[in-house]
């Protein structure tokens, strides 16, 4: 998750989990995620950190 490269993989990869999470962060704020640059960059990000969190929190870490 360095390069664009990488994260272009990623989101391709798992493009359809990806967008049952911003599906699911969306809903849970009620608005639009707002994508800033590169999209798949983005989301990828975005879904890593957003799993990261869930973890965390499974755990007590949060």
């Amino acid at each position: 998750m360095i390069y664009y490269k990488d994260t272009h993989i990623f989101y391709d990869k798992h493009y359809d989990e990806i967008e049952e999470l911003r599906e699911e962060y969306e809903e849970m704020v009620g608005e639009a995620l707002k994508i800033q640059g590169d999209l798949k960059n983005f989301l990828a990000w975005f879904a890593f950190e957003e799993v990261a969190y869930k973890i965390a929190s499974d755990w007590d870490l949060i």
